[in-house]
């Protein structure tokens, strides 16, 4: 049961919760053609500033999304709550064992205290593909009215090949952290421009593609949907209905056990028929 459900909401904040500046395309500047690409940036970075404090050693741990809320680990207790964005815990160390003194929530999105997430660029009349360009990124929501500043820099020395760096932070003062973040994400381009098949057509031939692409992606999108609220939905049923636990949660549960053979069955009847009449040569098959 809660398989089913930790699924569903999965998918649920997969699809919803990104914000809408990490998505591929996203125009940072609304009278400019120049699209941004900070997908890559939806992950998690952690960040360690260690510092000697004997007998022990003290280490600021910093967990970051820009684009999404953080996952919830099993594993710890000390962590933030669901919702999260940037987490900051101080922990620390001494004969090799860890104690987890503080936890903070910096950024989040919840149900008192929104992210209210502001990305807009430092100065929109400069060029936004040139080296040293800079989006200032403000995410709200923390404990106590604690929030986050992100400053983004172009920088056309990286490679978006490659893996993403780190943020940096500058400082943590009046419950505002303030980071900076250089990368070649954050230099802006000129969105890519599809090639006519013949020259003499170019929008004839541009439009059915970019239909037929959301239309796929429409269609999968919603047998995905359905299926997820055919096996939560049963699932929920099963449990709420029979007290149903494990595998007897599934709903049609002898259907879904038995389809790996039905499927067996179907494609030995499918190849014994071609070879059926391959040995008959075109004539009659003997009995």
């Amino acid at each position: 049961m809660k398989t089913a459900f930790a699924l569903g909401l999965l998918f649920y904040s997969s699809a919803f919760a990104l914000q809408n500046y990490c998505n591929s395309g996203y125009k940072p500047i609304g009278d400019k053609s120049l699209v941004l690409d900070l997908s890559k940036l939806n992950q998690e970075f952690t960040l360690y500033q260690n510092t000697s404090t004997p007998p022990s050693t003290r280490s600021v741990i910093t967990q970051i999304n820009m684009c999404d809320a953080l996952p919830i680990s099993k594993e710890s207790q000390f962590q933030c709550k669901k919702g999260t964005y940037i987490c900051q815990k101080v922990v620390y160390n001494q004969d090799n064992k860890d104690f987890v003194a503080e936890v903070h929530t910096i950024a989040g999105d919840f149900e008192k205290s929104k992210l209210d997430a502001e990305f807009k660029p430092v100065k929109s009349e400069a060029d936004s593909t040139k080296n040293g360009y800079q989006y200032s990124l403000a995410l709200s929501g923390g404990d106590n009215g604690q929030s986050a500043l992100i400053t983004l820099e172009c920088d056309t020395s990286q490679s978006r090949e490659d893996k993403p760096t780190e943020p940096t932070i500058v400082s943590f003062h009046n419950n505002v952290l303030t980071l900076q973040w250089k990368t070649v994400f954050a230099c802006a381009t000129e969105p890519q421009e599809k090639k006519p098949d013949d020259g003499g057509h170019q929008g004839g031939n541009e439009e059915p593609k970019k239909e037929g692409m959301s239309g796929i992606r429409i269609f999968f999108t919603i047998i995905f949907v359905l299926l997820a609220v055919y096996f939560i939905g049963g699932a929920f049923y099963n449990y709420r209905v029979y007290n149903a636990r494990g595998l007897d949660l599934i709903p049609h549960r002898e259907f879904w056990l038995d389809l790996p053979y039905l499927i067996r069955d179907l494609i030995a009847h499918i190849i014994d028929s071609i070879m059926s009449r391959r040995r008959g040569g075109g004539g009659y098959v003997a009995v």
